[in-house]
């Protein structure tokens, strides 16, 4: 049942001076998706195999593994970011400031957050 890959709570933004504000938020049975112009996209459309995939996607970079807080050393033009999702029993509520998670995936480092991305954007693409 598709029902049950999704989750209960998904707030995801991300904001820096030179690009702005993108976020994406669960509302009721839709994800508003601001990039930077909102679309709202309906969930019925999201197939239960690009949950699994995203949802396995995020245990590969250790997304539920990562700190309640990232801040570094204040600069003009930094950017900030929030994440906060609740999936069965899982939860993360974290954010940062001119700092983010970095995983390590074969001989490379990776940000957490462009891998996030990454597979937002597998996620919400309806193609």
């Amino acid at each position: 049942m598709k029902d049950n890959y999704l989750p209960e709570i998904f707030e995801i933004s991300y904001k820096d001076e030179f690009n702005g504000t993108k976020s994406i938020k669960l509302l009721n049975n839709a994800l508003l998706v601001r990039n930077p112009n909102p679309e709202l996209i309906d969930m019925t459309k999201i197939s239960g195999e690009k949950w699994i995939r995203f949802w396995e996607n995020l245990e590969k970079i250790g997304l539920w593994d990562i700190k309640e807080e990232y801040v570094g050393c204040t600069l003009d033009g930094g950017f900030s970011w929030k994440i906060k999702i609740l999936y069965k029993n899982r939860e993360i509520n974290s954010y940062g400031a001119n700092m983010e998670p970095k995983i390590v995936i074969g001989d490379k480092i990776h940000s957490v957050l462009e891998e996030l991305y990454k597979s937002i954007e597998e996620l919400i693409s309806l193609e």
